[in-house]
């Protein structure tokens, strides 16, 4: 098994990849397609994810959790991989047949193509045990994996969309997902094997039902203001939503790796009875993760208009503003993502989790149809309403997590201070945008002086965790060095 380290490295660098394609892929897509089809692609692509994770999320949050606690019995894992793959084939059958439905009675856009295509996404998901390797934190495997088929997806768009070429890209989408979740399941099928004797399904049934709302609950946020924007205004409204999203949670996916691969390590902690050390990694992960996202989201802030206009060419002007909201809700989902996953649910509080979520989710609803009825329901209100949601299930969830343990952590006292040592962003902006006039060589000055002024800032103040990243960093440096 991988250091901690290491495992973070990947993840965050699998992270990095998968921003950096869509960085190149995007931008592109948007310029070949013509604005239309770009909509109707995002609309579509929106509703086919809901269902997909609402078959999915279940299993693969229960998976990781349930296979930590029993990775060094082999028998025991071959047993449960065969017993929740079999549980996560009945799910995407389900919902398949639930996609299909809703395309044909429900969806506005009856009888495209493009809906049937990522309908193909569903024998991908049947077949997704990516769970096993983040349990198992073989994320050696997953980087080699992801790098090879993301190289081969771009190559594919650039060589087969030429034009407004909507069935073309879409098909090339879902080709990637099935392909990618297939040679997941031949490793670890061949790694593992399965085991049909004895198989008990209906042990599995009510945990997993418990997470399954768990999950799928949060689908009551930015995938229901989707859902929402597209039957109820257009299928603009929601690419002008959906544009900021991506964005923002892209980022969110980088930072979030450094707590994501530890969640396994922090269960086998609590499993073991090892509390202090698993408060000691928690707050440690937190801290680390505040230090480094906060600074990224402040720079999105600042940098929303120049973002927009190089990622979408200048056909989604109307996305800037909802862009800058999208990263006051994103920071108050990343305090959930941490109370729930971290805390709460290693503790299997899940009636706890289940309940904040839902009284979230419901406002978030409430909200919206409020805005829908008074004429105000537009992307950048969704948006608006979404922050508010995430702001009410914080709160909720940090009251139940008091009542665990007041030691763990959700916002550390130090996260003012990055906060501060980012705001110098918004002077540097008017700055830089005196001497430079075009986006993209504005945004990356500003990023770099930026950077270089937090990190001085950090290392001025001697931030304990700043410091000690750095050496362990200039430790392994070293050592390269004389091996080499």
């Amino acid at each position: 098994m991988l250091s901690l380290r290491v495992n973070a490295f990947l993840k965050i660098l699998l992270s990095v990849i998968n921003i950096i394609i869509p960085i190149i892929v995007g931008p592109y897509i948007i310029r070949v397609l013509n604005k239309e089809s770009y909509d109707t692609f995002t609309k579509a692509t929106v509703e086919a994810q809901l269902f997909i994770a609402l078959a999915t999320t279940g299993v693969y949050t229960y998976g990781i959790r349930t296979i930590s606690k029993i990775r060094t019995d082999r028998e025991a894992i071959q047993k449960a991989y065969t017993e929740l793959f079999l549980l996560g084939f009945a799910m995407n059958v389900i919902f398949a047949l639930l996609y299909l439905a809703y395309i044909r009675f429900i969806n506005n856009h009856e009888g495209e193509v493009i809906y049937m295509i990522l309908m193909l996404q569903f024998a991908g998901s049947a077949v997704g045990v990516e769970w096993m390797n983040e349990a198992l934190e073989d994320y050696r495997f997953i980087m080699i994996k992801a790098s090879v088929v993301k190289a081969a997806y771009v190559a594919a768009i650039f060589i087969f969309v030429r034009g407004d070429n909507l069935p073309a890209y879409g098909l090339i989408v879902s080709a990637v997902y099935i392909v990618e979740n297939v040679l997941s399941f031949i490793y670890v099928t061949k790694k593992f094997g399965v085991k049909i004797k004895g198989l008990r399904l209906g042990r599995h049934l009510r945990p997993l039902l418990l997470v399954f709302l768990i999950t799928n609950i949060s689908l009551l946020y930015a995938q229901a203001d989707k859902l929402m924007l597209g039957l109820l205004i257009s299928d603009h409204a929601v690419a002008v939503y959906n544009i900021p999203h991506y964005i923002t949670t892209s980022v969110y996916n980088v930072v979030i790796s450094i707590i994501v691969v530890s969640v396994a390590r922090l269960c086998a902690l609590l499993h073991s009875n090892n509390r202090r050390e698993y408060l000691l990694l928690h707050n440690e992960l937190v801290r680390s993760f505040y230090m480094i996202f906060i600074p990224l989201l402040v720079f999105i802030f600042v940098g929303a208009a120049d973002i927009i206009a190089i990622y979408a060419a200048g056909k989604y002007d109307e996305s800037v503003l909802p862009l800058r909201i999208f990263t006051v809700a994103v920071f108050l989902n990343a305090i959930v993502y941490i109370e729930r996953e971290c805390a709460l649910y290693l503790h299997e509080r899940e009636k706890a989790i289940i309940a904040c979520n839902l009284a979230g989710g419901l406002f978030n609803l409430a909200a919206n149809a409020v805005l829908y009825f008074t004429g105000l329901f537009r992307p950048d209100t969704a948006v608006a309403t979404l922050a508010a949601s995430f702001l009410i299930v914080t709160i909720l969830l940090r009251l139940s997590v008091r009542r665990i343990d007041r030691r763990i952590d959700a916002i550390p006292r130090r996260a003012l201070a990055y906060f501060l040592f980012s705001l110098p962003l918004f002077a540097l902006k008017r700055a830089v945008t005196l001497f430079i006039a075009r986006p993209f060589p504005r945004l990356i000055t500003l990023a770099a002086v930026g950077g270089m002024v937090y990190l001085l800032l950090l290392l001025v103040s001697n931030d304990r965790i700043f410091i000690n990243n750095l050496r362990v960093t200039l430790e392994k440096i070293g050592e390269l060095k004389n091996k080499t």
